[in-house]
């Protein structure tokens, strides 16, 4: 069979027909073409044969429980996610505790280090007589930490700037996702 030019037109009516929501000059229209178009004849045919059988079977509902069944299992999913995202935020908090601990222990050492060799050098001491000065009345704790960070940023200032900026930016990252995935959180996504 070949295709009716007007088939984007009539199968629209077509279908409008068989709900029973087509108006007067609609179904007229229909009419007359199907009159005169085999081709749509044929379709109109076919869709009165399939709501037949539509209509002569008998509507099975869901089993017994089953939207109780589909409810515990939301509410199970729901319960899952929730707890690995309290993980994920546990395990975010704990790396990022660490990892500043673990970076005043790391400057804390180098400090130390620093002082014992570098503590009479005159170029260190000179780039950074300023701030050797304020932290010689706090000890030699401080004065050694002060000797190595002035000359530690003189040397890597901007590569340790650039990985502590995308340090930060990957924590920030992190902690953006959790808050807009938490559980609990309403996504618009045209549906809820």
């Amino acid at each position: 069979m070949r295709r009716c030019k007007q088939n984007d037109k009539i199968t629209p009516l077509m279908s409008l027909a068989q709900d029973g929501l087509l108006d007067a000059q609609g179904q007229q229209e229909l009419d007359r073409h199907l009159a005169t178009c085999a081709t749509c004849r044929a379709e109109w045919e076919a869709m009165q044969r399939v709501d037949a059988l539509f209509k002569q079977s008998e509507m099975v509902g869901p089993p017994l429980g089953f939207a109780l069944r589909v409810e515990r299992r939301l509410v199970a999913k729901e319960q899952r996610r929730q707890r690995w995202f309290r993980g994920l935020a546990a395990l975010t908090g704990s790396l990022s505790l660490a990892g500043a601990a673990a970076t005043a222990l790391v400057l804390f050492l180098f400090g130390m280090i620093a002082w014992g060799r570098l503590g009479e050098v005159p170029a260190v001491q000179q780039h950074i007589g300023a701030v050797s000065h304020i932290a010689a009345g706090i000890g030699l704790v401080g004065k050694g930490a002060s000797l190595f960070l002035g000359d530690l940023l003189l040397r890597y200032g901007p590569p340790l700037m650039m990985l502590l900026a995308f340090g930060l930016v990957v924590l920030a990252g992190t902690w953006l996702w959790l808050f807009i995935g938490r559980p609990g959180h309403h996504r618009h996504n045209g549906y809820a």
